[in-house]
């Protein structure tokens, strides 16, 4: 499962900042230090685990084990509907009924987590639990889950570990998604795991996101841009007596980060350039954030996905105006940089799927379907079930 929601509806309401700390209240182990990429996949994967049921696919992260009783917290969307059986399915291939589900979220102003409780005489690992609020804008991360993709679906699917890095902390989200990165996820990641560059869980993912570009004729359409979300780690730990959990029962790391986030004060190099160019888009800078992926391009004019997100931009910016000069302008601009895209990297499947939409919103329908009909074909090539069977309705709706 995965949720996909709207940035740019107004940007007025964007807000940017630091979250309130909260004080974590249970022990506080040793220093961590930063681990690679492969060292985060071999934390992740005994702790991470399958929640399926009849309704759809979705993740989860063991946090806590009293006795035989494991704890599993993940997102309340993926285990919402009651009167569902609900089956928790670990690293080992072992399958348990969920012996009880407490739903933390009662309305949008409560944050999206839920714990899942299963027993089991078998030795299962916990996480180490962080402090998100170290996870600040440039910070790496790491998402880790079992997406549905591949033609694969509940027990068969496979665990993946997708990185990247923060680029905002919102105040405030409904339901507490304030925790914000790009990197790339799929449906079926919801509720799994979010580390640090310390392999200490400092999330729940639980958003994949889109926005929306409107035609000319008022038909809405999502584009696509990477963006992520996850509820930080510290709304659950204020919230672990309703949660029903213990807080001795936690492993609690939240010594400072060993790696410093990426600094975007000064940018160096094309990386820093990018990743400065993404905090800017996420928040709603789109001419500072052209502006550096441009800066970024000319360091490293190979880099598919900065004229990816310089279409994204111009394509939100022709989205906000309404003249129809400086509108058909800025959509061509976002169209020639999908173009871009797609020449550094014929596979981008995304990337011609936003054409499409730019091409929708720029009267174009041959040009639409023609781009639609390409990332249809990708889509499917990639196992991307859902973005596939979109796409084919969006092509039948405008033939």
């Amino acid at each position: 499962m995965s949720r996909g929601f709207s940035r740019f509806n107004s940007l007025a309401c964007l807000l940017a900042g630091t979250i309130p700390a909260i004080v974590i209240v249970v022990s506080q182990a040793t220093a961590a230090s930063a681990k690679t990429a492969q060292e985060i996949a071999e934390i992740a994967g005994p702790i991470t685990v399958q929640v399926n049921s009849s309704l759809g696919d979705g993740s989860g992260v063991i946090i806590a084990k009293g006795g035989n009783t494991y704890t599993v917290l993940t997102v309340n969307h993926v285990v919402e509907t009651v009167d569902v059986k609900y089956t928790i399915r670990t690293s080992t291939g072992k399958n348990y009924q969920a012996t009880s589900v407490t739903r933390l979220q009662k309305n949008e102003t409560d944050p999206d987590l839920a714990v899942v409780k299963f027993e089991s005489s078998e030795e299962y690992p916990i996480a180490i639990v962080g402090d998100s609020d170290q996870a600040a804008i440039g910070a790496q991360i790491y998402v880790y889950g079992y997406p549905a993709t591949g033609g694969l679906f509940g027990a068969e699917r496979e665990a993946e570990l997708s990185g990247g890095f923060v680029t905002s902390r919102p105040r405030t989200r409904p339901e507490g998604y304030t925790l914000r990165y790009q990197a790339v996820t799929w449906s079926g990641m919801s509720g799994g795991p979010v580390f640090d560059a310390d392999g200490r869980l400092v999330g729940l993912h639980g958003q994949g996101e889109f926005g929306f570009a409107q035609t000319s004729s008022g038909e809405v359409a999502p584009i696509k841009t990477g963006f992520n979300a996850a509820v930080p780690i510290n709304m659950f730990i204020a919230r672990l007596a309703d949660a029903g959990v213990n807080k001795s029962e936690l492993k609690v790391n939240n010594s400072p980060a060993s790696r410093d986030p990426v600094s975007l004060g000064n940018p160096q190099d094309a990386e820093g350039y990018y990743l400065r160019g993404l905090s800017n888009l996420d928040k709603g800078y789109l001419t500072d954030a052209i502006a550096d992926f441009n800066r970024s391009l000319k360091l490293n004019p190979k880099n598919s996905e900065a004229y990816f997100n310089i279409g994204v931009a111009y394509a939100y910016e022709g989205y906000i105006y309404k003249e129809n000069d400086i509108r058909s302008n800025l959509l061509q601009q976002a169209i020639d940089s999908y173009t871009l895209a797609v020449k550094a990297n014929p596979g981008y499947a995304d990337a011609y799927y936003n054409r499409g939409v730019a091409h929708l919103q720029n009267n174009d329908k041959s040009g639409a379907v023609a781009d639609f009909q390409q990332a249809a074909e990708l889509y499917q090539k990639l196992g991307r079930k859902d973005d596939y069977q979109q796409v084919l309705k969006k092509i039948k709706e405008l033939q």
